[in-house]
């Protein structure tokens, strides 16, 4: 399948009423029960698809499934998760050190399952990095990467999720942008993508659709600092779709061409990722949400957590787990 077809977007909630709560209130399916059925029901037919002739399906129903999940997730914990009821203080916007900390947690969970798997007739040994464009490579992979994910999960903490999951489904038409004027400006180094013309009438027809939502959405928000955070959330998520477009190509050259497998990539990028935001951690004011408070930068958000609510940092943590499946499913996808 085409590059730009395979795209993909990412990321808890622990202030809502349980599942039996919900169901015991109400009688009927809550909406926090109908937001998980659809990613489990995604992976769970994509996992029986994959072992049909349908296997490109499977993993599309899969990447659906995870990718929708963990939005689900991680817009709870940006947005939702309460630091402080005294002080209505609400959500973890802190972006940037979230996708450093995910990063972090994905590398310190792969390297200590390779010392164990060692002297088993199951070692994993990675691919070794031997010229240096395979050395560029994984520095533009960790690059673009952390600021696809970093961008998109603030994204997340300025828009409704809706309109963060329309703003995605736009990935497929800016990586077959992206990837058609690399071809142009770098003949023989990047490849057109053969995308027919249904696909990308196909694509055109989403974005228009997404556009129209999300200008629905900005027209409809009542109070100025709403509109404002909308208008924020969109340029946000411009970027992000461009980084999105790069971390994509540059995973499937990796693939192709260095023949870099999922985890290796997964291994190689963690560290520079995380390494690479620390200055947005550090240095980058940008809104919070939080009542009485200004722009704040991640690492001032870390200490007021640290103060209030530290036991939230698990949730986080926990999200670096599920960040290992999303990204090797990602570059599974990317290499098919």
């Amino acid at each position: 399948a085409p590059l730009a077809a395979q795209a993909h977007g990412e990321q808890t909630a622990v202030s809502r009423p349980s599942l039996a709560t919900s169901i015991a209130s109400s009688g009927s399916a809550s909406p926090e029960m109908l937001q998980a059925a659809i990613p489990v029901m995604a992976i769970t037919v994509g996992f029986f698809l994959v072992q049909t002739s349908m296997r490109t399906a499977g993993l599309l129903s899969i990447y659906f499934g995870v990718q929708t999940g963990l939005n689900i997730y991680m817009k709870a914990v940006l947005s939702e998760a309460w630091v402080s009821h005294e002080k209505h203080m609400k959500g973890i916007p802190g972006a940037f050190l979230i996708t450093a900390m995910q990063q972090l947690v994905s590398f310190l969970m792969l390297v200590p399952c390779m010392l164990i798997l060692w002297p088993t007739p199951w070692r994993y040994t990675p691919k070794p990095l031997t010229s240096r464009r395979a050395w560029c490579g994984v520095l533009g992979l960790s690059v673009t990467f952390a600021l696809n994910i970093g961008l998109n999960n603030l994204c997340l903490s300025l828009l409704p999720m809706s309109i963060n999951l329309m703003l995605r489904s736009c990935i497929p038409l800016a990586t077959w942008l992206m990837q058609s004027f690399l071809s142009i400006i770098l003949p023989g180094r990047v490849s057109a993508d053969g995308s027919s013309l249904l696909e990308i009438a196909l694509m055109l027809l989403g974005v228009f659709f997404a556009g129209l939502a999300s200008v629905a959405k900005e027209e409809g928000a009542q109070k100025s600092d709403e509109a404002s955070s909308i208008g924020l959330g969109l340029i946000v998520g411009g970027l992000s779709l461009v980084a999105c477009s790069l971390y994509l190509i540059f995973a499937q050259w990796l693939g192709k061409d260095v023949k870099l497998n999922p985890l290796d990539m997964t291994l190689y990028m963690s560290v520079p990722a995380a390494v690479f935001l620390m200055p947005f951690i550090f240095y980058m004011p940008h809104p919070v949400g939080w009542k009485g408070h200004g722009a704040m930068t991640d690492f001032e958000v870390l200490k007021e957590v640290l103060g209030l609510s530290p036991n939230l940092l698990y949730l986080v943590a926990l999200s670096g787990f599920f960040a290992v499946m999303y990204n090797t499913l990602q570059y599974t996808m990317v290499s098919e």
